[in-house]
């Protein structure tokens, strides 16, 4: 998988946050997957979909803030 950045506006950054909050899924997977539905391409042979992950999600840390403060929460946490 290649890394890559992108420049959204507000509107499709606030519309791209609130799908993947409400499917539970993080905003790279929304947008993979938006961004491969709109060149017309077929989810990849060896999804991370098809990875029984049942632990993911299961803690919760407390802050709204995680999915963007990561970094800075890490770092809070091994000071």
């Amino acid at each position: 998988m290649t890394r890559t950045q992108l420049q959204l506006d507000d509107d499709t950054y606030h519309a791209l946050r609130l799908r993947a909050y409400t499917e539970r899924k993080s905003i790279s997977a929304v947008a993979r997957e938006a961004l491969r539905k709109g060149l017309g391409l077929t989810e990849p042979a060896h999804s991370v979909r098809d990875m029984r992950l049942t632990f993911i999600g299961s803690g919760k840390s407390g802050r709204s803030d995680i999915s963007i403060r990561h970094d800075e929460a890490l770092t809070e946490d091994f000071k």
